[in-house]
């Protein structure tokens, strides 16, 4: 039986690589940004550690994505969603980034939500309908969602 730590992991590091590769073939440069990425060891090293900075470290998202077309940079959180449901809990309280956007991948669909709409309670579900494509602020070719949402189908659709 597979570590579910590592196994979770494994599919948040899948989830993150979709999306960066969305982004880039939507004429987007994509940084990674992530403190897990970017140095595993640290992230290890200050799991539990309580210290504002190492709090601020743990959340960093997972990338800085920069549109070709006007310049706009974009915090971008991504989550691999199983039952394709994520809000906001205790640990959001203090989430230093407030202008990220979290992008949560399940088996069924690729949804997208702003830290503003989160902080205030809404919640991305199966049910819910906030396509990544829908955000004003995003400039996506339609037919790359659609192609990117079947490789989550495709990936992920034995882990609903």
């Amino acid at each position: 039986m597979p570590n579910p730590f590592n196994f979770n992991s494994l599919k948040g590091r899948m989830a993150e690589q979709l999306i960066q590769d969305l982004f880039i073939q939507n004429d987007y440069n994509v940084f990674n940004y992530g403190l897990e990425r970017l140095h595993p060891s640290l992230s290890k090293m200050i799991k539990f550690n309580d210290h504002t900075t190492s709090k601020e470290l743990r959340y960093m998202p997972d990338f800085v994505v920069q549109s070709t077309l006007n310049g706009d940079l974009f915090y971008m959180e991504v989550k691999f969603r199983a039952n394709g449901y994520f809000a906001f809990d205790e640990k959001y309280d203090n989430y230093p980034y407030r202008n990220a956007w979290f992008v949560i991948v399940s088996p069924d669909k690729i949804q997208c939500m702003h830290y503003k709409h989160l902080k205030k309670g809404n919640a991305i579900s199966s049910e819910t309908n906030y396509k990544l494509g829908s955000v004003r602020s995003f400039h996506f070719n339609a037919d790359s969602i659609k192609e990117y949402a079947e490789y989550a189908r495709l990936m992920f659709g034995a882990f609903k």
